[in-house]
């Protein structure tokens, strides 16, 4: 029988910490772009990304179901499987089609991640009775996603200049760390429930029902311009391309690219401290602004002065992304918690997968600056058009509470 003490639970903290750090081995983020594009285009990279992060997002529900309905450990010990294999297809790939079938198969490592781990991480907590510390240990992990995201980004600049495949070689090798890693994961002892069809196609369908109930709603639309868009943007190839325009090639992206994470890294360490001063609203709309602002800015012909548009960008996204797990965490059940956390991994995926093929196809014409302009406004109106929803919303509940 399995070990269910405190050291268990304590253990998978430590982990999901673990875990959060080899996720984030991001050797390739300056240069990734330089080695793909030997063998594609910027248009034909456009698809690339696009079908790859389509397959992730139909993979975001039905992962966080299955973690919910067979657990969380497995889910991500599949999961950092699956990314073993297919970063070392990318990595000794000289074809296009390798590099994408690698990539499809390294985002089943992303999708399963997504979900499972902070509902392993929360769902740990809740069996020590101390669920009031994830908003600590949330922030925490992303403290480690930034200064392991910055080491990481320095060394692959200098490994690229000794050889194009090295940065993806250890960027693989942080996947095969995880998979060892999580076969000393324990699941928690809070609702495991054993797999069947018909809950697992149920399981399906309440992700989408948890993330439209009344608390989570009005915040749908800061989901998409923050963490979609952030996403969109650090993720694929924008923030390169974007980069590059700026008079920024691998070796500058080998050093910029870590002083802002790390600068992230301590940002986010005041995630806590706003939510005590702002409202969770109020604090996603001054974020989405910055955004926004970040996005006008990269769109102007400034030169080497585009890094405070990046600058924008990341304070915006680095904050955002703790600050709505724990809106999501505080809102669900335990039961549906994976299912939802990916529901929301979904969205974010979107808006990058609506755009790619179009900002390829731009940026192969020379385009970037009106695609970056062109974000910007997009940000805007979804920032109106959620304020409208909400002040709406809360007119029409204060007139029912009238009668």
């Amino acid at each position: 029988m399995k070990d269910f003490s405190l050291s268990a639970e304590r253990r998978n903290i430590f982990l999901f910490y673990l875990l959060t750090a080899v996720m984030n081995f991001w050797f390739i983020a300056s240069n990734w772009i330089y080695f793909w594009t030997k063998y594609m285009t910027y248009g034909q990279l456009g698809w690339v990304d696009a079908l790859g992060f389509g397959f992730a997002l139909l993979l975001e529900v039905p992962s966080g179901a299955v973690a919910d309905l067979i657990g969380r450990r497995k889910t991500i010990l599949v999961g950092m499987l699956a990314g073993t294999v297919g970063v070392a297809i990318i990595s000794f790939s000289g074809t296009l089609s390798g590099i994408f079938i690698g990539w499809l198969i390294t985002q089943i490592c992303y999708s399963f991640f997504s979900g499972a781990a902070e509902a392993l991480a929360y769902d740990s907590l809740v069996d020590l009775h101390e669920e009031e510390r994830f908003d600590a240990v949330i922030t925490r992990s992303s403290e480690i996603e930034g200064y392991v995201t910055a080491m990481t980004i320095l060394i692959g600049g200098f490994l690229y200049s000794v050889h194009f495949r090295l940065p993806h070689i250890l960027w693989g090798s942080g996947f095969a760390i995880g998979a060892f890693a999580s076969f000393f994961l324990f699941e928690p002892r809070v609702d495991s429930e054993r797999f069947s069809f018909r809950k697992y196609f149920k399981q399906l369908f309440v992700g989408i029902k948890e993330l439209t109930q009344t608390g989570l709603r009005q915040f749908i639309g800061f989901f998409f311009i923050l963490v979609g868009v952030y996403y969109m943007y650090s993720w694929g190839f924008i923030r390169p391309a974007l980069a590059t325009s700026f008079g920024f090639f691998a070796k500058e992206q080998g050093l910029i690219l870590p002083a802002l994470i790390l600068l992230g890294a301590i940002i986010v360490r005041s995630v806590p401290y706003l939510k005590r001063k702002i409202s969770d609203i109020w604090g996603l709309v001054i974020l989405s602004i910055l955004m926004a602002c970040g996005f006008f800015l990269a769109g102007l012909p400034i030169g080497y002065y585009g890094i405070f548009s990046m600058i924008l960008i990341m304070i915006a996204g680095r904050l955002a992304t703790p600050w709505i797990s724990i809106i999501v965490n505080k809102r669900i059940d335990s039961k549906n918690r994976a299912t939802t956390l990916s529901t929301v991994a979904l969205l974010t995926k979107i808006p990058y997968v609506l755009v790619a093929v179009a900002a390829g196809k731009m940026i192969e014409e020379g385009k970037i600056g009106l695609f970056a302009r062109s974000t910007g406004l997009v940000i805007f109106g979804v920032i109106l058009l959620s304020m409208m929803i909400i002040l709406l919303y809360r007119s029409h509940s204060k007139h029912a509470e009238a009668f």
